[in-house]
């Protein structure tokens, strides 16, 4: 487990504070769930969620053993920490789209408000700027404080992406 502070707070996100107390402490090469379970002190059910979270994000691989008397199966489980900042970067960069794709519209958009939805001036004077819904009236709604916090959320995201490749 890479011991990097942005590193950790990403998997804290992805897989919750009980789940990076877990993979702190598996040790390296192979290793099965039952031992991971036992190691940490934790239920199986806990750690195989944890281990399926950590493999949809191909950070966790697992190869399988049959034991030819039983017939049991153990999942003899790896990790590859080597792509985490590329995880990193690319959920970064995904966010960063969407925020800026929000933005443009709020910059480009003049909207008003009734009492259930916020539509585009075009769409309030389309329907006399009464609500069609609610029946209540349009109002002009300034979305200065929205832009502002937009801007300062993709400013932040940016700094950790920096913060990510520096790493």
């Amino acid at each position: 487990m890479p011991d990097n502070y942005i590193v950790k707070e990403y998997f804290r996100r992805m897989i919750g504070e009980d789940g990076l107390r877990i993979i702190m402490n598996i040790p390296e090469g192979e290793i099965t769930d039952e031992e991971i379970a036992r190691l940490s002190d934790t239920k199986l059910t806990q750690v195989r969620k944890i281990l399926y979270t950590l493999y949809e994000n191909r950070i966790a691989e697992y190869r399988t053993e049959r034991d030819d008397n039983s017939g049991w199966v153990t999942y003899l489980w790896r990790f590859d920490y080597s792509n985490v900042r590329k995880l990193m970067e690319a959920e970064a960069e995904k966010k960063l789209s969407e925020l800026r794709k929000r933005l443009d519209r709020e910059k480009r958009g003049v909207f008003y408000q009734c009492k259930c939805q916020r539509v585009l001036f075009e769409d309030a004077a389309a329907m006399d700027f009464r609500c069609d819904e609610c029946g209540s009236e349009f109002e002009y709604v300034d979305n200065g404080d929205l832009i502002s916090e937009l801007e300062a959320e993709i400013e932040k995201i940016e700094r950790w992406k920096e913060q990510i490749r520096s790493g």
